[in-house]
């Protein structure tokens, strides 16, 4: 089944050079505003086995003016960074739910914090003699990257150090 995302990623993102121009909306496609809504506090299980992943909304790393989102699952909690290659990033924690991953997004320049949602879009591989079909998660609007830089995995430690108490008691 196909979900829409349900968040804006208005996240204050800057360019850095002669442009100060900040992220909008129209960047950014299918993100909508999650009116007064709170992650929920219980995670489920993740669809996801614990570990590091990079999602972006290109198949390619590093692509100026496209949105990655960088993050690490442990039993369903997500702590993590939504940022565009030479701009600045904002931490984001929260849960699974069953359709989406519901995350409190740290703006990284007035720590505020707003709740934003992704939704998860389920596909189902074809089965095969004696292999049973598979199920794939991925983000709504995002594509799967394979290969962290060094950069991704020091955004992500920065947002570790600082959140990862808020969500991994």
């Amino acid at each position: 089944f196909r979900l829409v995302i349900i968040a804006p990623l208005t996240i204050g993102l800057l360019a850095i050079g002669s442009s100060t121009q900040s992220a909008s909306s129209a960047q950014l496609p299918q993100i909508r505003r999650v009116a007064q809504a709170k992650p929920a506090s219980t995670a489920v299980a993740s669809p996801l086995k614990n570990g590091v992943y990079l999602y972006g909304q290109s198949t390619q790393p590093n692509q100026v003016g496209k949105a990655y989102f960088v993050y690490e699952v442990r039993q369903g909690n997500v702590v993590g960074a939504l940022f565009m290659p030479h701009s600045s990033f904002d931490c984001a924690y929260g849960t699974f739910q069953p359709d989406r991953v519901a995350l409190t997004v740290v703006d990284s320049y007035d720590k505020s914090e707003n709740p934003y949602a992704i939704a998860l879009e389920r596909t189902t591989s074809v089965a095969t003699r004696g292999n049973p079909a598979l199920k794939q998660i991925s983000l709504e609007g995002f594509e799967p990257l394979t290969t962290l830089s060094e950069n991704d995995r020091r955004i992500l430690n920065v947002c570790k150090q600082n959140y990862q108490q808020r969500v991994w008691k």
